[in-house]
């Protein structure tokens, strides 16, 4: 990340800005002739990067880098029972990643989401859980007990690189999600927030929550808030949250507004 930061500048949605491509106007006529709809176009044909909350008001065409993510600016985070989507998360630059991306990208992951009846059947445990405590804590292997885990064998626990972050449930409503705009006032209501730790456990589901998150290493410094705007299924193959990200912003050329380009390599 550069390093002339300005202290005030906008927040950045990683999920928007990164992961969703909108319509681009230079392109209207190509479209027009049908030459983006042949054989030989590129997917990404006709779009351009870095969409924003006014893009998605106007109903803007906006396509999705994956199925992983969701053209209203929210991603999909599985647990790690799901079958379709990963539950590896990459704050800063809102990546969710399966066991195949993660296998690579473990230094890049500050947060796992699981789900698991292995304690209670009858009420499930919903964890967030830090990859330094999965890796290190001889007892979080029970918390990836499910579908596909049965034992310790779980893949953080054969990475080499693990971030160590923390995480805290907040009194946050989505109101109050929505109205932090920029780095001040993100970095003033994580600091007042107490409780950070390894983990976030709940046996209730985790609809309209909203999470704090912060990494601070040498080679990472991170800090950012996860709402869940919806909370789908349980334990099974088909658990997943709906969520959005707000993450600290960088600004490398001092216009106020964060430049996606630092976050490409982060």
């Amino acid at each position: 990340v550069k390093s002339n930061v300005k202290t005030v500048v906008c927040v950045f949605e990683p999920i928007l800005h990164l992961r969703l491509k909108k319509s681009s106007t230079a392109t209207a006529g190509i479209a027009g002739n049908g030459s983006a709809n042949s054989d030989n176009a590129s997917p990404d044909e006709g779009y351009q990067s870095g969409v924003t909350q006014a893009d998605i008001n106007n109903e803007t065409e906006i396509v999705a880098e994956s199925e992983y993510y969701n053209t209203d600016g929210s991603a999909n985070l599985g647990s790690q029972n799901n079958d379709q989507y990963g539950c590896y998360l990459n704050m800063v630059t809102g990546q969710v990643m399966d066991d195949i991306d993660a296998a690579g990208n473990s230094k890049n992951i500050d947060l796992i989401f699981t789900a698991t009846g292995a304690f209670n059947e009858q009420v499930p445990m919903y964890a967030f859980l830090t990859p330094a405590y999965v890796k290190n804590d001889r007892f979080a292997y029970n918390l990836f007990k499910g579908t596909k885990f049965k034992d310790q064998n779980i893949p953080p626990a054969s990475w080499d690189n693990v971030n160590e972050s923390e995480v805290a449930m907040t009194a946050l409503t989505h109101a109050q999600f929505e109205k932090i705009q920029n780095n001040n006032q993100l970095t003033a209501v994580v600091k007042q927030i107490r409780g950070f730790g390894q983990k976030v456990e709940s046996r209730t589901k985790l609809e309209g929550k909203v999470l704090a998150v912060k990494t601070e290493m040498g080679n990472r410094t991170a800090y950012g808030l996860v709402f869940i705007q919806n909370h789908y299924g349980t334990i099974g193959s088909n658990g997943y949250l709906k969520i959005k990200l707000k993450v600290t912003g960088f600004d490398s050329n001092g216009d106020g507004t964060p430049d996606a380009s630092n976050y490409i390599n982060y």
